[in-house]
């Protein structure tokens, strides 16, 4: 009699789960958004998708990764193994937000990397509009590698459909394109020594994936919209209800942060990170209270030591700008994905 009533109890719900969740085929999982919800669906009150979800369909994004040689020629900067390391360590921050990373291919590239010394823009290259690059402590760091001092096997072998990740010698800043940028080549540049352990390959993926850093407009701490700093992006979006999404990096989640330019700002020094902080000098400001200043020290997109997450509205607002190269040509690049099955 119990196993009936138990089987009574299994038919009379079903019909109320179908309802609601979604059935994965894959590994007969349920969640509980579809792609549509999960990925696509905006709106003032929900500005990036999923922000109601806890679970959706997985996007895998194929890697296109060159490796050249070291500033002598000799040695490869990379090998495999590495690699794959490098690649779990970024998909243990973007996983549980249904974005998953796969090696595509790797193009050997048997030339010695531009040495950085030796560094002049030449005519006609191509550095990013914005500069996201950043050392491993957090600060901004050197110079960045143009597109025409990759050489034509570069070129040839770019992936307008992939994620493009040029691996570089000691040196460089590392940095990344945002989405929005008009231009011929979306990549990402990142120092190969460190790949394997470093948060920072997660980082400018964050740029590639639409993240601000968590200062982005720091000047205005009290402003009511700063969508008009962020026009390239938000002619086709929505206005957010809540102010948190309009001013910003446009995350509620993250904090106010003015990282090194909180004395101009809001009159205090953030001294007290000066540890994360490079090149701070010393300052005759108090330092800021935690009431004054109290951005995250791990969160991804900072620019502080610890950083190594992002948040949930950080995920969603990535699985927008996915969405969005995946329908906008930009010179020829149109982001391809695999939908899979669900990670959780």
């Amino acid at each position: 009699m119990r196993g009936t009533a138990t089987l009574l109890v299994i038919i009379l719900f079903a019909p109320v789960l179908s309802g609601c969740l979604n059935w994965n085929e894959y590994d007969y999982q349920i969640y509980d958004c579809d792609s549509q919800e999960y990925w696509v669906d905006v709106s003032e009150d929900s500005p990036y998708p999923g922000l109601d979800c806890e679970s959706g369909p997985v996007r895998q994004l194929s890697m296109t990764i060159f490796v050249y040689r070291d500033n002598d020629g000799v040695e490869w900067l990379i090998n495999e193994t590495s690699i794959d390391t490098g690649i779990e360590l970024i998909n243990s921050v973007y996983n549980s937000y249904g974005i998953d990373f796969i090696l595509n291919e790797i193009i050997w590239i048997d030339e010695a990397f531009p040495d950085v010394q030796d560094a002049e823009e030449e005519e006609g290259g191509e550095k990013p509009d914005t500069l996201n690059n950043s050392s491993e402590d957090g600060g901004d760091f050197g110079d960045q590698v143009s597109v025409s001092q990759l050489g034509d096997s570069f070129i040839e072998g770019y992936n307008p459909a992939n994620v493009n990740i040029i691996m570089q010698s000691n040196g460089w800043g590392q940095y990344s394109n945002y989405p929005w940028h008009t231009r011929q080549y979306y990549i990402s540049t990142v120092r190969a020594s460190s790949f394997a352990t470093s948060y920072v390959p997660s980082h400018e993926l964050g740029h590639f994936l639409g993240l601000y850093h968590t200062h982005e407009n720091h000047e205005e701490p009290n402003s009511d919209s700063d969508l008009a700093q962020a026009s390239l992006w938000t002619q086709d979006w929505i206005t957010p209800t809540e102010q948190c999404y309009r001013t910003g990096d446009f995350i509620c989640s993250t904090s106010y942060d003015c990282y090194i330019w909180c004395e101009e700002v809001i009159n205090c020094t953030a001294n007290a990170y000066e540890s994360d902080r490079p090149d701070q000098e010393p300052s005759e400001f108090a330092n800021c209270t935690l009431e004054q200043h109290n951005p995250s020290r791990t969160n991804l997109m900072s620019r502080y030591g610890d950083r190594s997450e992002i948040s949930f509205d950080q995920g969603a607002r990535a699985r927008y700008f996915i969405q969005y190269m995946s329908e906008n040509e930009r010179e020829g690049n149109l982001l391809h994905f695999s939908e899979m099955i669900s990670l959780t």
